[in-house]
């Protein structure tokens, strides 16, 4: 079955931390983290419509002012979100630099910050000189991104401040028989896209040109088209956390975020006979990330974030996760420069 969310990591298991997620169903990605990505090239990151960071300590935000670069050309906005006091981190940020020539260009930057029961949000763009402009307040309870395809809801977590949990909640699974799309006599292409958007929309009437194997096309209604062609399921979907003290409270709060989740991405920076040394830390053991995906139900599990003192023993970090999770853990790949 082909998934929505195709997720990489931008650096090694025993790196910086951060998780590329590409849509290519949507030709769009997200990123979770913002650690340095100048190895990213600026063609994947002009295709970022949101980044979430979980908190402003510097291996989850040094990235900000490179994607902000590429972006500033940008004619679609991007949206950072971050947790409380994030939008006073980004206005540091932004300040830092001269904007006197910027008027021309089209950035236009939404900031957000999850606070209580509230997302603040703030906006910079090219024509107010990137000074920001506060946006009215949005309601927690409302996902941070709502699309077409996906939303992203998040919880708020403590590492001695507040961090946030992610969840990647694709809204509805539409998969393409490819077995009927060819019994029909079409072809796969951008037009599948339109299709699925349609239907999210809830619009069974709207006119698809659908493109024949052996040219030309033909228009047929959404609904028609899903009809014979498309397999409706529940949505997938991805999590992603990092940086939590494992108190009974986080790991409370966690466990309902991640509940049930297709793929959790979960740090594992420390081997469980040094919990005393995770705690102070403020971070997961191996073992502790594995019950946590047990226990919360998740599907399939990915550990990163590995402490840098385990160099050479990553595998004993991978499987002390794996017994306590009960089966292998994912390896995800590297996010790779070349391709889209």
């Amino acid at each position: 079955m082909r998934t929505l969310f195709h997720p990489a990591f931008l650096h090694p298991l025993s790196g910086d931390p951060g998780v590329w997620v590409d849509l290519p169903d949507e030709g769009e990605a997200v990123l979770l983290d913002l650690p340095p990505i100048e190895h990213v090239p600026a063609r994947k990151l002009m295709r970022v419509g949101h980044a979430v960071v979980t908190h402003a300590h510097m291996d989850h935000f040094v990235g900000f002012d490179h994607l902000l670069r590429v972006a500033l050309k940008r004619e679609e906005p991007l949206t950072v979100t971050g947790p409380e006091g994030f939008l006073a981190c980004v206005r540091g940020r932004v300040g830092a630099y001269a904007w006197n020539l910027i008027a021309g260009y089209p950035v236009r930057l939404i900031v957000q910050e999850l606070s209580g029961d509230v997302l603040r949000r703030e906006e910079y763009a090219g024509a107010t000189r990137m000074r920001p402009v506060t946006l009215p307040d949005l309601p927690a309870s409302a996902a941070a991104r709502s699309e077409r395809a996906f939303r992203i809801d998040l919880a708020t977590l403590d590492h001695g401040l507040p961090v946030l949990g992610i969840a990647l909640q694709e809204v509805e699974h539409l998969a393409v028989n490819r077995d009927r799309l060819d019994r029909m006599g079409l072809t796969a292409g951008p037009w599948l896209g339109r299709l699925k958007a349609a239907l999210r929309q809830g619009d069974e009437r709207a006119v698809i040109d659908a493109e024949r194997a052996g040219g030309g096309t033909v228009s047929l209604a959404s609904g028609e088209l899903a009809a014979e062609l498309i397999a409706r399921g529940p949505g997938q979907r991805l999590c992603y956390l990092t940086d939590l003290a494992a108190t009974d409270d986080n790991l409370r709060t966690a466990a309902r975020l991640v509940a049930g989740a297709d793929l959790l991405v979960c740090e594992a920076p420390f081997l469980d006979a040094d919990r005393a040394l995770a705690a102070q830390r403020k971070h997961l053991t191996a073992r502790q990330a594995g019950e946590l995906a047990r226990d919360a139900g998740a599907k399939r599990l990915a550990v990163f974030h590995l402490s840098p003192r385990y160099q050479g023993r990553e595998d004993e970090l991978v499987r002390e996760a794996e017994d306590a999770f009960g089966s292998a853990v994912l390896a995800l790949p590297r996010l790779s420069p070349a391709g889209r």
